[in-house]
């Protein structure tokens, strides 16, 4: 007797990576060992061969490889033309997937969510620069939060969506995915969901740390100025701001060891918020130019 085809994926996840990352491996593998299973395709631009890094690693999944650079819209709309599932979502190479990330979204959709938004958390949340690290970039997105608190990304979406909205806009370094989601009706604003979380390798030294934070600065400097039209030197003041709300977002949103971990990082913290604030001041002698990249190497949101 004859066994029946497994049934396609109703997922598809979009791994992006920039010059084939070794780091991509370990994304394409927590993908691989959910529950249950999602469509993989790796969108790799930059170069670097990304198809001999997968065949090393054993992953026969499907890629698209450019030899030019993608901005991140770019490359999730080389994804979405790509994939058949009716429902995608993307995950950045320096991420993996944490355990019902494709079950507990799909499950989401299925309720009459349209866009499921998830939380983010540490890869070492015993480390004190990787707490100050991961609560500098997800404040917003830890996943205790309730809803109110927090900030709707890394979102998953049914692919009518799409056709419907339009894609990503190529052409932006950095903050696509806000663009895109406040094209969206008010009707269509993302379903938070705390339980879905992707884990971000975040930095544990703290010398990179603030040399990340200060080309973060840089970008989100340029780009805060270009929607809001603020000053550098207010957005500036509003980064050194941010560690009173980080405290209060940490408590609320963490728990546990790692909680006390996080709030013996907010010296740390502040370092790189100063780092941070010090590039926004730097996006004035940078906006002629081509993007500084943060050391992540896109500017994809987890």
């Amino acid at each position: 007797m004859s066994s029946q085809p497994a049934p396609a994926p109703e997922l598809a996840t979009i791994v992006i990576g920039y010059r084939a990352p070794a780091e991509i491996v370990g994304a394409v593998r927590s993908l691989r060992e959910q529950s249950v299973a999602t469509d993989i395709l790796v969108v790799n631009s930059g170069g670097g061969d990304i198809g001999a890094l997968l065949r090393r690693h054993g992953l026969d999944v499907a890629f698209v490889e450019f030899e030019e650079r993608l901005y991140v819209g770019a490359a999730r709309n080389r994804g979405i033309e790509r994939t058949r599932a009716p429902y995608v979502a993307f995950l950045a190479d320096d991420c993996r997937a944490a355990p019902g990330w494709v079950e507990r979204r799909l499950a989401r959709h299925k309720a009459g969510a349209p866009v499921v938004a998830s939380a983010v958390i540490n890869s070492k949340p015993q480390n004190l620069v990787a707490c100050a690290a991961h609560l500098s970039l997800f404040m917003r997105r830890l996943p205790g939060l309730p809803e109110e608190q927090a900030i709707r990304y890394g979102a998953s979406f049914e692919r009518g969506l799409f056709a419907r909205h339009g894609l990503y806009d190529e052409t932006m370094a950095t903050g696509e995915d806000s663009e895109f989601l406040l094209r969206l009706p008010a009707e269509l604003k993302p379903a938070w969901d705390g339980d879905i979380r992707t884990v971000h390798l975040n930095e544990t030294r703290i010398l990179r740390l603030l040399i990340d934070q200060y080309q973060r600065g840089t970008n989100y400097g340029r780009e805060m100025h270009r929607l809001s039209g603020k000053s550098l030197r207010k957005i500036a003041r509003d980064v050194l701001r941010q560690h009173r709300p980080a405290r209060q977002l940490a408590m609320a949103g963490l728990s546990g060891d790692e909680l006390i971990q996080t709030l013996r990082a907010m010296p740390i913290l502040r370092l790189s918020l100063l780092a941070k604030a010090a590039g926004v001041l730097m996006a004035a002698d940078s906006r002629d130019k081509s993007v500084i990249a943060p050391l992540s190497r896109h500017g994809l949101r987890p």
